[in-house]
């Protein structure tokens, strides 16, 4: 019998969009742009898991809201999810379930330029959620996050980064991407943004080493395809 499906955290409103984003698209297409985010996060989340998504209520600390959701799993693993990316596919779900079957204890699915798209867990660890909040979306998230889990002594698995939505940069990138659908692709133009040079393009490096020897040198972090094993 295989393992059970994992229950879903989704985190609303915890990796806000910039005030210089804020500045360029506007209260309204700003609150559609969260609500467009969270709506795929969430679907994404559904298929995944059906009936297993819970919501982080707006006052719920992430510990709190971890513990809450972990309690009424019944053993199965926990992904917490930030609704930051454009774009969630299958990509995402093999990678972190790939990363559990493998042994890895948490996979970390980390943001280009700080913050994480998402975290799973088999266990909750005390040395991770002992973290301040504002660590989670600090421009050193990954390495202080990586820090308490090996704190914890858990084996990790690292997912591809990715490129958020939460700066003028990420819209730049995105709309130089000619896979960008039609939906988002005309929200982020209607302010006019300007391409006056092409975005940097960070390609993740690959690794097909295991989980566990990822995790054999805690000062090493190896940037994995989520698909290259």
């Amino acid at each position: 019998m295989g393992s059970p499906p994992p229950a879903v955290l989704m985190l609303p409103g915890a990796a806000p969009a910039s005030a210089e984003l804020r500045a360029l698209l506007g209260a309204e297409r700003i609150d559609r742009l969260e609500e467009l985010l969270l709506e795929r996060a969430m679907r994404w989340a559904s298929e995944l898991s059906p009936g297993g998504v819970h919501v982080a209520a707006d006052d719920e600390g992430l510990d709190a809201a971890v513990r809450r959701v972990a309690a009424g799993s019944a053993g199965a693993a926990l992904l917490v999810v930030w609704p930051t990316l454009p774009r969630w596919g299958p990509e995402h779900a093999e990678g972190v379930l790939d990363d559990l079957a493998s042994g890895c204890e948490v996979s970390v699915g980390p943001v280009f330029d700080g913050g994480l798209y998402l975290l799973a867990l088999t266990r909750v660890l005390p040395s991770l959620f002992e973290l301040p909040s504002e660590a989670w979306d600090s421009p050193d998230a990954l390495g202080r996050v990586l820090g308490a889990i090996n704190a914890d002594g858990a084996p990790v698995g690292l997912l591809r980064a990715e490129r958020g939505l939460r700066r003028p940069g990420d819209v730049r990138a995105a709309l130089a991407d000619p896979l960008l659908d039609d939906e988002l692709r005309t929200l982020l133009a209607g302010g006019g943004v300007r391409l006056a040079r092409a975005p940097f393009r960070s390609q993740p490096l690959t690794s097909s080493s295991s989980c566990s020897r990822s995790c054999a040198a805690s000062s090493i972090v190896l940037w994995r395809h989520s698909l290259a094993r």
